[in-house]
C-alpha cells in the first residue's frame, strides 16, 4: 500500500475527538521504512542554530538533505482524491472552488521561540501535522480562545502520529513551540485555497 493511501485510510477510521473542539490523532501515520528515511534527513537539522521558523517545500527537500520527494507527491494526490471523504468526518469544515495542498517540512526553533495562538488561516480548510524528530517534544497546545489562560489540552508529542483537523473560525485556537533542548520538525500537509506559488500540488494537476 502507497504512503497516501495508508494515510487516507488510516484519517478515514480515526475517532473525531470534540473537545475543545474537532480534532483526530492518528499513530503509526507512515510505514516503518518510509518514516524511517523521514527521519534519517530531517535528524540532521535537530540542532540547527536558528532563531527563525523554517519551512522545506518539497523542491527544496534535496538541498536539505531529505529523501522524501517522491512519497510527498503521492500523500498531496491521494489527499486531492479524497477531499470530501476527508472532511465528512467534520461537523464542519470550509469550502472554496479551486484547491490544493501546501505541503512542507516545519523547523521550529528552541525556546524562547513559540508559536503565537492561531484559530487556522482561513485559506485552509483541512490541516494534518506529523511529528517527526526528536523523541520528545511538545505537541501542537488547544484553547478555547485566544488566550493563554483558556489553554484546554495537548495533542501529545509522539514521532510518527499526526494531528488533524478542520479549521474553523474563531474556534480552532492552538499553538505549537519547541522545547529547550533542540529544534522541533514536522511534516505539514494543509489542503487550502489555491493562491500562487503556494500549494505543492493542485486538482489540475491530477
Amino acid at each position: 500500500m502507497s504512503e497516501g493511501k495508508r494515510l487516507i485510510e488510516k484519517c478515514l477510521a480515526a475517532e473525531v475527538q470534540m473537545k475543545p473542539w474537532p480534532y483526530q490523532i492518528i499513530d503509526d501515520t507512515l510505514s516503518n521504512p518510509a518514516f524511517a528515511k523521514l527521519q534519517k534527513g530531517c535528524d540532521t537539522n535537530l540542532k540547527l542554530e536558528t532563531t527563525q521558523l523554517h519551512h522545506i517545500f518539497p523542491d527544496q527537500y534535496k538541498e536539505w538533505g531529505i529523501d522524501f520527494y517522491d512519497e510527498t507527491v503521492d500523500i498531496c494526490t491521494n489527499l486531492l482524491k479524497n477531499i470530501k471523504k476527508l472532511v465528512s468526518v467534520y461537523p464542519s469544515s470550509r469550502s472554496y472552488e479551486h484547491l490544493g495542498v501546501n505541503a512542507h517540512i516545519s523547523i521550529t526553533p528552541r525556546l524562547p521561540y513559540k508559536f503565537h495562538i492561531h484559530h487556522e488561516g482561513l485559506e485552509k480548510i483541512w490541516s494534518a501535522v506529523t511529528y517527526i524528530t526528536p523523541e520528545k517534544n511538545i505537541g501542537t497546545k488547544m484553547y478555547t480562545a485566544q488566550d493563554k489562560h483558556s489553554y484546554v489540552k495537548e495533542a501529545p508529542w509522539k514521532k510518527n502520529s499526526t494531528f488533524i483537523f478542520c479549521g474553523q473560525a474563531e474556534k480552532t485556537w492552538h499553538s505549537y513551540e519547541s522545547d529547550q533542548n533542540c529544534n522541533r520538525i514536522t511534516l505539514n500537509l494543509f489542503i487550502q485555497k489555491t493562491r500562487k506559488n503556494k500549494c505543492f500540488m493542485e486538482m489540475a494537476d491530477l
